[in-house]
């Protein structure tokens, strides 16, 4: 639970992704091969892709959720999956939400400064497709910036490109086959009173619409065999269950807007 009188207020500034209808598909992973088929039928009961070295971090008065999202989140279990990193080594989340900023479609003025300005989803991915990711070592949320030069950097940074990422929709069933048999899930959703109250237990049954604050990003890392997922805050151990919520697959129809895998 978020109590009103900690030390730092989430900001919920994550954006809806643009032009999402020229996005790569579930189908399209299928059907490249990218990721095994598989029917429902043969899916295991759960799936939890957490891991005691890989905690749950803390955004605190940034509205950096995409970074972490991504980088803290998806990024770092795949590349630590493929053993090019230990999975207690933490990517850059100030890499991926400043880059997104930097490089989105809004040109009239610079954001990449302003806290409250929104960042997307998929332009995050669309960043560690053509970028890498850069190790928080080398920018850290709490730091300087990179002292070197522009090549030593994105060369750095290159080493962690995904190949591709595709747009599971909202859909359980989909969602259920990607964290079975490829990982993490990428996720915008609307985050209302429960979700910004989550208590110990995590548990999240319905959403209220009426209440939305704002959008934010988060990582689903499993689910359960009640048929709920495992998502995976930026708001430190002290919101949920450790970090951790249990959305409902009717908490996720309704809350969330947007879900992408990685293939790396």
């Amino acid at each position: 639970m978020i109590d009103p009188d900690s030390r730092y207020t989430p900001v919920l500034n994550c954006v809806p992704s643009r032009n999402t209808q020229a996005d790569w598909t579930w189908q399209v992973a299928l059907d490249s091969g990218a990721v095994p088929a598989v029917s429902s039928r043969h899916l295991p009961d759960s799936v939890d892709l957490r891991d005691d070295r890989w905690p749950v971090s803390c955004q605190g008065t940034s509205g950096a959720c995409v970074g972490f999202a991504t980088a803290d989140g998806v990024l770092r279990y795949h590349f630590a999956r493929k053993a090019m990193i230990d999975i207690a080594v933490r990517l850059s989340p100030r890499f991926i939400w400043m880059a997104d900023k930097e490089t989105d479609e809004l040109t009239s003025y610079p954001t990449t400064f302003i806290e409250a300005e929104g960042a997307q989803p998929k332009r995050a991915l669309e960043i560690a497709r053509q970028y890498g990711c850069a190790l928080d070592d080398d920018l850290p949320m709490d730091g300087p910036l990179w002292e070197g030069t522009a090549e030593a950097f994105y060369a750095k940074a290159a080493r962690f490109r995904i190949a591709s990422f595709h747009n599971l929709g909202v859909s359980p069933a989909v969602w259920r086959k990607w964290l079975a048999t490829n990982g993490p899930i990428l996720t915008r959703l609307d985050a209302d009173d429960s979700w910004m109250g989550a208590g110990a237990d995590g548990e999240l049954e319905r959403h209220d619409p009426r209440s939305v604050k704002g959008g934010h990003a988060v990582c689903v890392v499993g689910y359960r065999r009640d048929g709920s997922f495992i998502v995976r805050n930026s708001w430190g151990p002290g919101w949920g269950d450790q970090g951790f919520a249990y959305a409902s697959a009717d908490y996720v129809r309704s809350a969330f807007r947007e879900g992408y895998g990685v293939v790396v």
